[in-house]
């Protein structure tokens, strides 16, 4: 039997709880993920990145809405982002709102076209 790893450090900053978060979200733990970034959110209410990845995990979960929320937030924080705009797109497609599904997808492909 192999002994069990300890567990990872508690983290001291937000950069720390989404970087936890994302090895959550990764082994499908999207329970605890949520919880690390809204986490990194409370101690950085800038951290775009911790935004675009709670709306990932809302999404895996099926909460659409919630999804566009932060991913909405993350546009804010950081409107040169293409991934933001892409993600959001499959979240609009999902919750049934087409019309801002494409004109999400529409900037994802501008901004990718501007690099």
């Amino acid at each position: 039997m192999r002994p069990r790893p300890n567990p990872p450090e508690e983290p001291k900053d937000a950069a720390g709880f989404n970087d936890r978060g994302n090895r959550y979200s990764r082994n499908g733990v999207y329970d605890q993920a949520l919880e690390d970034y809204t986490r990194a959110i409370e101690l950085d209410g800038t951290l775009a990145e911790a935004y675009f990845n709670r709306g990932v995990s809302h999404y895996e979960m099926g909460l659409y809405q919630e999804s566009i929320d932060d991913l909405t937030r993350a546009i804010e924080l950081s409107p040169t982002d293409d991934n933001y705009y892409g993600r959001r797109s499959l979240a609009y497609l999902f919750n049934d709102q087409p019309d801002l599904a494409e004109a999400d997808q529409n900037k994802c492909e501008e901004l990718r076209n501007t690099i």
